[in-house]
């Protein structure tokens, strides 16, 4: 017993005293691996800078990289506003589209520590008749899918997918139907995220809005109102339905267990997190809200654990992200939250223990006054939140925080809006992950 007593603290101490005891304990129990780097698209503020990868270090292992912007990769115009980004089929190449300008940029990421680009495509709006890229998706076959918000239109309607080149990213073919088509009879008319669940074969894409309408900031009355369920192989929507006006869904999460038909969108004209399922299995999807926050909060991101147990929301003007239990995955449970300025973006381990936050949305609503006369460039940072996986809670990692208000730009220091994140290429990723 005293031999126990002498081991237990002996861990005890590693974990406190040493920052990556922790981390090699779980790699060597066969755990998940640690992330080392954390990728961040940045958002230049001041017009003079383009807009910027960040390389941070994440594993506490190494002293000299934890918690510090260590590498800065500048894109190659100014005013692209780097958004959402993927990797290609093996992770050689990380895709970066501009959300206003419609390039698209490739980076080889041979060494995770410093990535560089290779190559950037100009002709994807102009090929395709799309605007607005915006969700980017590996495809077994070397190419990747990638959702398109608006066309090239007066209207900037109808949104779509196109495949590009996972190399080149160069533009491919449509996935689906071409912007030049009826959207009155030929749908989806909005486009935003998707989400493939293969032994559906089924994909849901979500709507936000027109760039006409949403582009120039906050209007709830602007925003999309449609859900589109797909037919995978057919390439084409088999089922819309109107989840309300000033709704605006945004991330499509499916349950990652084999063969399950739910899966959850965030409603930010609302304070709503719907559901979806094919319980019944007639092939017709259910919708319903299973999660009302707040009044006043807009959840502008979400997020599942590996295993299904917990669902992670960001709370945007709430400033705060909610963890909720959905073991009864059609009536979750509010289990806690903490508190962060503006929460936005949320990235979770493999090993569903630590939760790395962002707080920029996009530029135009970034800049907007809020309520108050709070104006929103203040705080831009990259958070920790240290998860309780066994017991749901959680609580702010105080020894990381990555300030963005004084970053080394290309030609200035100040401050750089932190948006979407993916780890390194050593944590694996599996089909459909973005």
């Amino acid at each position: 017993m005293t031999r126990f007593f002498i081991v237990a603290i002996t861990l005890v101490f590693a974990a406190l005293v040493l920052p990556g005891a922790v981390a090699v304990a779980q790699e060597k129990s066969g755990a998940p691996p640690h992330e080392k780097f954390l990728y961040v698209a940045c958002v230049n503020v001041g017009g003079q800078d383009p807009d910027f990868l960040a390389v941070v270090g994440v594993d506490p292992r190494d002293a000299s990289t934890y918690g510090k912007l260590v590498h800065r990769v500048d894109m190659l115009h100014v005013g692209d506003e780097l958004h959402h980004f993927g990797y290609n089929h093996d992770q050689s190449r990380l895709m970066i589209p501009g959300l206003f300008s419609g390039r698209i940029y490739i980076l080889d990421v041979a060494d995770p520590m410093r990535p560089f680009v290779i190559t950037v495509n100009e002709d994807l709006v102009s090929r395709s008749g799309y605007t607005v890229p915006h969700t980017i998706i590996a495809l077994p076959n070397g190419n990747n899918l990638v959702t398109m918000i608006g066309a090239n239109t007066k209207s900037t309607a109808p949104g779509g997918i196109v495949e590009i080149n996972g190399e080149t990213g160069e533009y491919v073919r449509d996935f689906g139907p071409a912007a030049d088509r009826n959207f009155d009879q030929v749908p989806p008319t909005y486009m935003y995220d998707a989400g493939i669940k293969l032994e559906l074969n089924r994909m849901v894409t979500t709507s936000f809005g027109l760039p006409g309408k949403i582009g120039g900031g906050i209007t709830i009355d602007g925003l999309g109102t449609d859900i589109y369920v797909w037919d995978w192989k057919e390439r084409k929507v088999i089922q819309k339905v109107n989840i309300g006006a000033g709704t605006g869904a945004l991330e499509v999460r499916w349950r990652s267990e084999h063969g399950s038909t739910i899966g959850y969108t965030n409603a930010p004209g609302t304070n709503e997190i719907w559901a979806w399922d094919d319980l019944d299995g007639d092939g017709r999807y259910n919708f319903k809200v299973v999660i009302e926050l707040p009044a006043g909060s807009v959840p502008t991101d979400m997020l599942l654990s590996n295993d299904d147990k917990f669902m992670y929301v960001a709370n945007w003007m709430g400033n705060n992200v909610r963890q909720y239990n959905i073991e009864d995955p059609l009536k979750p449970v509010f289990v806690g939250q903490v508190e962060i300025p503006y929460a936005q973006m949320i990235r979770l381990s493999p090993d569903n223990r630590r939760l790395y936050v962002t707080n920029s949305l996009i530029s135009t609503w970034d800049d907007m006054e809020f309520p108050k006369g709070i104006t929103r460039n203040e705080e831009y940072g990259i958070f920790l939140v240290d998860v309780d996986h066994d017991k749901g809670g959680m609580k702010l990692n105080r020894g990381f925080h990555v300030d963005m208000m004084r970053v080394q730009k290309k030609y200035t220091v100040g401050p750089a809006r932190p948006h979407m994140m993916l780890f390194d290429a050593s944590v694996g990723s599996e089909f459909g992950h973005h």
